[in-house]
């Protein structure tokens, strides 16, 4: 197969080329060409974006669900739909996130998560996120307090066997019963221990990140009020330089100014941009079953419909990324790290995507000046629009 070119600008860990040139050979990035350089790919496959972005795919690695489908449907056919909604954000690899649930029922979301993994999609399935049911009452959220529980020993063997080799990154409130004492296990196993739903305490916290924990939820939400005398999780991971933090920033779960707050004290090398998004995104205004609960979308706002609770979001990753490039006045190459390098090494998914790098995989987004997706490749192939 002859080789293709994307030109356009080109978005790099740490710069732009205006006007660049990407080759691409067997679905990976032969090449990084500077303007101008190109004479000798005359039989190329030229695809011409120039004054858009080119950037790396972006990688969310926390959304449970899109277009009417959730995670906990376990149903492969909803996952496709899904997949095909990142692919329309410029998402090329995401985690599919449970939600707190029965064991039984996450253990079938998980082995149909493993199923669509092996389907040609046209956003990549990476790995999982289990968010639940190792979280705290009290911080619970939007997540069903009936199955709220601490790890036991009988879950981990059980879970072990379900992910198999799937990529996994779990969320644990390490001050909740046991769960400290298991994180050092999961971390063995080779899953990414992330706080969340927490009431840890400073020091609790700080006990769980030694253990293993380097992974840090929706920064700021389910999470211990921050204070100046106990400033509690939020202050051991904002302490951390180990720690990745997941940051919700649609401006309705997380103030701009603490939106700048983590960035800066983080940088953009531990800082995930995500969406945490429902069902219900890319839906219309209405009241939607979710579990045992209904949500109600009204704007961009998610809300259970008993308690008002927020219940993660609508938000699209692309979106994300315009809105801290308007918050914070980074350039566009940090904010894009945070949506695609970052949240990939946040997983050790870092040498094979989410930078414009030879050797990875040829993962791409192009977007325009307000960062709307123009088209999506992925391993060098267009998958939206159309495919």
């Amino acid at each position: 197969m002859k080789p293709a070119v994307i030109k356009g600008n080109l978005i790099l860990p740490d710069r732009v080329i205006k006007e660049g040139s990407l080759v691409i050979e067997g679905g990976l990035i032969k090449e990084v060409r500077e303007a101008g350089r190109g004479s000798d790919l005359a039989s190329a496959d030229v695809h011409d974006y120039s004054g858009h972005w080119v950037s790396p795919g972006l990688v969310d690695v926390h959304l449970h669900g899109a277009l009417g489908h959730e995670v906990m449907d376990a149903e492969v056919a909803g996952l496709k739909k899904i997949a095909g909604h990142q692919a329309a954000c410029g998402v090329t690899a995401f985690f599919p996130t449970t939600l707190t649930a029965p064991l039984e029922t996450v253990i079938r979301a998980i082995e149909t998560v493993r199923a669509a993994a092996g389907e040609d999609l046209p956003s990549e399935i990476a790995g999982i996120h289990l968010e639940g049911p190792y979280v705290s009452l009290k911080r619970k959220g939007a997540q069903d307090p009936k199955y709220v529980r601490e790890i036991q020993e009988s879950d981990l063997e059980r879970l072990q066997a379900a992910l198999g080799p799937l990529r996994t990154l779990i969320t644990v409130a390490p001050e909740v019963g046991r769960n400290l004492d298991f994180i050092p296990r999961m971390a063995d196993l080779g899953w990414v221990v992330s706080i969340g739903h927490s009431d840890a305490t400073y020091d609790e916290a700080t006990r769980a990140i030694a253990a293993g924990a380097n992974h840090a939820t929706h920064l700021f939400n389910a999470w211990r009020e921050f204070h100046h005398r106990e400033p509690g999780g939020l202050g051991a991971v904002l302490d951390s330089d180990r720690v990745y933090a997941e940051l919700i920033t649609d401006g309705i779960h997380v103030h701009p100014s603490f939106i700048r707050l983590a960035v800066f004290r983080k940088g953009p090398e531990r800082t995930c941009l995500i969406t945490d998004s429902l069902k219900a995104a890319g839906l219309p205004d209405g009241t939607y079953d979710w579990g045992d609960m209904q949500i109600v979308l009204k704007g961009a706002e998610v809300r259970l419909r008993d308690s008002g609770v927020l219940a993660g979001s609508v938000l699209h990753l692309n979106q994300a990324v315009r809105n801290v490039l308007n918050w914070t006045g980074l350039p566009v190459p940090a904010v894009v790290r945070m949506a695609s390098l970052t949240p990939a090494e946040s997983v050790g998914l870092g040498r094979v995507m989410g930078s414009l790098e030879p050797g990875k995989l040829a993962n791409l987004a192009i977007f325009d000046s307000s960062f709307e997706t123009v088209a999506t490749y992925l391993r060098g192939k267009k998958v939206y629009p159309g495919r």
